[in-house]
């Protein structure tokens, strides 16, 4: 039993150790990675001239952006217009085609034949005589 007291207190011992050395070893990563950072920063030369220098590619890309969204939303606005254009022109073709038959159904012989019947103050009168053909000859 002592032996198996002092090998659990042996593994928590090097539990902590290891515990704080992982600890200590992330900080050392942590500031390996930030120098490193800085070189890449140095390298570059990153200060305020390279700003400076870079204005007019950042206000290109800036109105490029701006450019780029306004155009879109114009398609977009023209698109939504286009739409509700054809939907009135289909609503007109509609209604077209509705104030034809009707005027194709009131000019039905039988419609003008029972309206003038209706009214009865027309002198016109339904013919009597059938029709007949003219024939024409071609050689004329």
């Amino acid at each position: 039993m002592r032996e198996s007291k002092e090998k659990n207190a042996k593994k928590q011992e090097n539990g902590n150790k290891s515990k704080a050395f992982s600890f200590l070893s992330n900080n050392i990563e942590d500031e390996l990675a930030l120098k490193q950072w800085k070189n890449v920063v140095q390298q570059m030369s990153i200060d305020g001239q390279w700003f400076k220098k870079q204005i007019p590619l950042i206000i290109l890309i800036v109105l490029g952006t701006i450019t780029y969204i306004t155009c879109r939303y114009q398609a977009q606005q023209e698109i939504i217009l286009e739409e509700q254009l054809k939907l009135e022109l289909q609503d007109w073709k509609y209604r077209s085609v509705t104030r034809s038959s009707e005027l194709t159904l009131k000019s039905r012989q039988s419609q003008v034949e029972s309206s003038l019947k209706f009214f009865g103050d027309s002198t016109l009168k339904v013919s009597t005589v059938a029709p007949y053909t003219l024939n024409i000859s071609k050689t004329e």
